[in-house]
């Protein structure tokens, strides 16, 4: 195994153990859940395996699901982000989207905040809908998707800037 491999492993068993232990008893100002582990998938570098990222995916949302017991929800919002994450990535990034490391080095600020906001918004906006499950229920899934994503986006800037910039 090569220290790049057992570095992503021991980075994300400390993101899903922090996940488990520390930021799933948070709710910050009552109402706001901090989902850190999606940075695992907006970090995942995309000249690795498309599959294994859908199974890694699969594998950290179903740990998530079992502590929170969210039922799979946690794992249904993983699944698709992990799946959608090459066309934001194209979205995005454009040209520089098949470039190692691109969505943290060498492309525009706004391009990194699309990349970041979409990967997060759109796990929020999955995994609300089925938190909520019903349709009298829209406004209550939209302003808990956008107040997360925001709270949630600012947290895994600043882990994504500590863990990068060096």
């Amino acid at each position: 195994m090569n220290r790049e491999l057992a570095k992503e492993i021991i980075l994300s068993l400390v993101i899903v153990l922090s996940q488990l232990l520390i930021f799933n008893h948070m709710k910050l100002f009552g109402t706001v859940d901090t989902f850190i582990y999606v940075s695992l998938f907006i970090l995942y570098k995309t000249t690795y395996n498309k599959t294994y990222l859908i199974l890694f995916g699969f594998l950290v949302g179903l740990i998530i699901d079992l502590s929170f017991q969210t039922y799979g929800a946690h794992t249904l919002a993983s699944i698709t982000v992990c799946y959608l994450k090459e066309r934001i990535e194209k979205y995005s990034f454009g040209v520089n989207s098949t470039l190692p490391l691109a969505m943290i080095r060498g492309t525009q600020l706004t391009n990194r905040v699309t990349y970041f906001f979409l990967i997060i918004f759109i796990h929020s906006l999955i995994y609300f809908s089925l938190i909520f499950f019903k349709f009298e229920f829209t406004l209550t899934i939209f302003l808990y998707t956008l107040i997360n994503s925001i709270i949630n986006f600012i947290i895994i800037w600043v882990i994504s800037k500590l863990i990068f910039d060096k």
